[in-house]
């Protein structure tokens, strides 16, 4: 499957570098081979519909790369590839969105920067999201796993239980405790199994409540804490009166709460299990038939039915969907993840000054026996135990990691960098996005760490959808649930036990 070729402005990455890309996979896939003459700039800007400003920014990096040579009056060309620098080393990548290059193609530069002897290539494949992790077990099963490759949190116990991936420390140890001593806690519990870290973690995110901060202030509410708070914020906004003057829809509330939102139904919902003291596994126990689960789905079955704050069909909703709606003004409050800023800033045609003015992001609130919670998540880079070049490959996400590669990386995908130093250098950037959400994020939970985690989750997503749809009474679906992530997980079923007093 072969990455996008065209120029996207709504992807949310300059379009430089998406030029940059598609005319670096053309000389590393062979379209382009050295010696060949590129198009003048003249004749990418009219190919692509484009100013010279994009144009000659890409090819000034491809030239810094070494990719490309620049001779004036005769034109661009393909630099050869057996000069005094040696033949570079391609390693193979997958990816899930061109974003993910970012740190990637600036850690290239840097490296061939500083050793010209040595250089490095890359030879990217991009697999849609939903696609990726299929794609990557199919290609370990053929014998022909990349070199590394972007992966969510959510597949790592999996991946590490099936043998996939080498550790760190089975490449270089010393930099393994380096980085275990440089990761934010809630990144290093996620990424690391029986003291080794798996993965070079590259952004991390949490679950949160998104609110038209704007539209709370104009009402004088105050932002929800609690999930009574929610109800009355929510009751306020299903006016007819209230929703006429903002032009709100229907339902002032959305979020993704179905089969079909796959593992964004369990990113989103099970934070309301944990705020209200509930779990879902726990300590080589199944602790699902417990009160706390039974509150938690009748609640979230009544913001649809008795309170009619959201509709039916979330849980039919697709992983954006919950997003969009409050991008297009047709909810209030949306619960959704701080890694959706950008999406939702674009979504909704704001500058960033309008979309710090008018939303705010908050943890999942409180019920009644728990506090606000949110599930961390992330993506990291995996280095696989097929991968051709190990060393080479850590060398690189070394440098991607260490320094402004990463702290470039954040600023422009809006995304938290999970390393203590990029943090830290960060923390003076005290008005934007990445500040103000930062405490959140770092207080998130990482998902449970099962082999059987995709397995699990999907039981979960089932038992949300089929009680929000009155499928099953609860009295049946949550001991069925439970039995059933038993058997997934080889976990004990304790008896159920009421709330302490």
């Amino acid at each position: 499957m072969k990455a996008r070729r065209g120029l996207n402005p709504d992807l949310g990455i300059p379009i430089h570098e998406q030029l940059k890309q598609i005319l670096r996979s053309e000389i590393l896939e062979g379209r382009l081979r050295p010696g060949d003459r590129l198009p003048t700039e003249a004749e990418l800007c009219a190919r692509y519909g484009i100013s010279r400003a994009p144009v000659r920014q890409a090819l000034e990096d491809l030239a810094r790369e070494g990719l490309i040579l620049r001779q004036r009056g005769r034109g661009t060309f393909v630099a050869p590839r057996n000069g005094k620098a040696g033949r570079p080393l391609v390693l193979r990548v997958v990816i899930s969105h061109p974003r993910w290059r970012i740190p990637l193609d600036l850690a290239v530069a840097r490296w061939n920067q500083q050793h010209p002897d040595q250089p490095m290539e890359l030879a990217v494949e991009q697999v849609p999201f939903l696609q990726l992790r299929g794609a990557l077990m199919e290609a370990v099963g053929n014998g022909e796993a990349p070199d590394l490759s972007i992966l969510d949190s959510a597949w790592l116990a999996e991946f590490v239980a099936l043998r996939y991936l080498r550790a760190i420390g089975e490449i270089d140890p010393a930099w393994e405790a380096q980085a275990l001593a440089a990761l934010m806690p809630g990144p290093r519990s996620a990424w690391v199994f029986e003291g080794h870290l798996y993965g070079i973690p590259i952004s991390m995110d949490v679950s949160v409540l998104w609110v038209r901060r704007d539209l709370l202030e104009a009402e004088g509410l105050r932002p929800p804490t609690t999930w009574g708070d929610l109800l009355r914020i929510g009751a306020h906004f299903r006016q007819p009166e209230v929703r006429r003057r903002y032009g709100l829809g229907p339902y002032p509330l959305a979020m993704v709460a179905g089969r079909t939102g796959g593992e964004t139904t369990t990113y989103q919902t099970l934070p309301f299990l944990w705020s209200n003291g509930g779990e879902l596994v726990s300590g080589g126990w199944v602790l699902l038939d417990q009160p706390a689960t039974y509150e938690t789905l009748a609640f979230l079955r009544a913001l649809i039915w008795e309170h009619q704050l959201m509709p039916p069909e979330v849980t039919a909703f697709h992983r954006e969907q919950a997003a969009l709606w409050l991008a297009e003004g047709r909810v209030v409050m949306a619960v959704g993840g701080t890694y959706e800023a950008d999406w939702i800033r674009q979504a909704a045609g704001w500058d960033e000054a309008t979309f710090l003015e008018r939303l705010m992001v908050l943890p999942i609130p409180a019920g009644p026996h728990g506090r606000p919670a949110g599930l961390m998540g992330g993506m990291a880079f995996g280095i696989y135990r097929q991968s051709r070049h190990p060393e080479q490959a850590l060398a690189l996400l070394q440098q991607a990691v260490e320094g402004e590669p990463l702290r470039a990386f954040a600023r422009m995908t809006g995304r938290h960098p999970p390393w203590v130093h990029a943090l830290s250098h960060l923390a003076g950037e005290r008005e934007g996005f990445l500040a103000r959400t930062q405490r959140w994020v770092e207080q998130g939970r990482p998902r449970p760490s099962l082999p059987a985690y995709a397995r699990v989750s999907e039981e979960w997503q089932a038992l949300v959808e089929d009680v929000l749809l009155g499928r099953r009474p609860l009295e049946a679906a949550v001991p069925r649930a439970a039995e059933r992530i038993a058997a997934l997980t080889g976990y004990m079923l304790p008896e159920s036990r009421p709330f302490p007093d």
